[in-house]
């Protein structure tokens, strides 16, 4: 089978869906029935992707998102075609607005690299595709349709976004692939989509997904982001979702008891960091809460490492990253009852409902300070580790590429 592979061009501010990527081109490349890998990206990005460049079954193809011919090139043809979408979504006649989709696609830059011959699939592994209407299938994978979920923390204009491109992605894909069974769900409900057309394919959750291979020490981490004592680590964009703000007070909580330790947040700052930001300075943990934006990773793992205790108090989340890497990294983790964390952790023991500081600090203090509990956790996650390593995570995507195929 020879295949198409997306890599989208924002990186490591993307957040989880960069690494997701990652992971997922390294099962590939590692899959006896995959013979060919045509990457698809950009420039900046595949500069980054060394490991990759003498692989016999890779190629990598470019395109420049910076030069201002590709960009208007990119936002024409995306307005025909959403144009063609709405007008689409009134009329029957499917098939011909299809042809017209797949004319339209002449403007995408995209379509110059993307040679039909030379691949049987197309796997964009993110939410939305830069292209539709090929020659061979497309296969999406949609992390989660946070925005029905919490619709408040999303302005109209996002929420218009994100539900426009996410009903396209589903409709004009020819296949979707998914981490988790709540996604799916929710994509048969919301979308009403055949449940035969979205299929369940977990990523190699034992696997390190980071792409450097650079180890730093320590001594190194501690001077450059100017860590004094024991600190808890909460990796994760400041989106609102992620609720940082009820971890600030169980943090809080905790000191105000006489525990003495910092908190370091890493990931992307967003706008919402500012009312983040304020909150700090209400609660008077300045100088205790370290916000160091996006590190490099292997600053991050050096992170990982070294923090006592791991807190993921998101309130939704497709699949945590930064769990599964604690885990890994044998790193005590406590985390949000919510969605998919509760089956990955795998011990109710080590969660806590993220809409009650009370409860999110007596973890953080038993993750701290109980030995016993820390002891058990690290158990936890060697025993959750080794049942990872047992599932045959290709072959659920060599399934999906099949069926998408097949129901070309």
């Amino acid at each position: 089978m020879k295949i198409a592979y997306y890599i989208h061009h924002t990186t490591i501010s993307a957040g989880g869906i960069f690494t997701y990527s990652i992971g997922v081109l390294r099962l590939l490349v590692n899959s006896p029935q995959i013979e060919k890998i045509i990457i698809i990206t950009s420039n900046n990005v595949a500069e980054s992707l060394t490991e990759f460049k003498d692989i016999k079954k890779i190629e990598i193809r470019t395109i420049d998102r910076k030069n201002f011919i590709v960009k208007l090139r990119m936002v024409v043809w995306f307005g025909f075609y959403l144009i063609v979408q709405l007008v689409q979504n009134l009329f029957v006649a499917k098939r011909f607005f299809d042809h017209l989709k797949n004319s339209i696609s002449v403007i995408n830059p995209y379509k110059k690299i993307l040679s039909p011959e030379d691949f049987d699939l197309l796997h964009i592994p993110i939410q939305y595709s830069p292209i539709y209407k090929i020659s061979v299938p497309i296969i999406i994978t949609m992390h989660d349709l946070q925005e029905y979920h919490f619709p408040n923390y999303f302005s109209l204009r996002e929420r218009l976004h994100r539900r426009i491109n996410n009903k396209i992605a589903v409709q004009d894909s020819e296949h979707i692939i998914v981490s988790f069974e709540h996604v799916k769900n929710d994509i048969v409900k919301y979308f009403k989509t055949a449940p035969e057309k979205v299929s369940v394919c977990p990523p190699p959750f034992s696997d390190n997904w980071f792409l450097s291979k650079k180890e730093v020490s320590w001594d190194q981490t501690q001077k450059k982001y100017n860590i004094k004592k024991k600190f808890i680590l909460y990796p994760a964009a400041t989106w609102e979702h992620k609720n940082h703000p009820a971890l600030l007070e169980a943090v809080k909580q905790i000191r105000d008891e006489g525990f003495d330790f910092e908190l370091v947040c890493t990931g992307n700052k967003t706008e919402f960091y500012s009312t983040i930001e304020k909150r700090v300075g209400e609660l008077n943990l300045s100088g205790v809460v370290f916000f160091l934006g996006i590190v490099p990773e292997e600053d991050l793992i050096s992170l990982y490492k070294n923090s006592s205790l791991v807190v993921i108090p998101t309130l939704y989340e497709a699949g945590s990253g930064p769990l599964y890497e604690a885990m890994r990294y044998r790193v005590p983790v406590v985390c949000s009852n919510v969605t998919s964390l509760p089956e990955t952790i795998g011990d109710s023991n080590f969660i806590f409902n993220p809409n009650d500081k009370t409860e999110i600090a007596a973890k953080i203090k038993a993750g701290l300070n109980d030995e016993k509990f820390r002891e058990r956790n690290i158990q936890n996650s060697l025993n959750k580790m080794n049942e990872f390593q047992k599932i045959d995570y290709s072959n659920n995507f060599l399934n999906a590429y099949k069926k998408a195929i097949h129901n070309t």
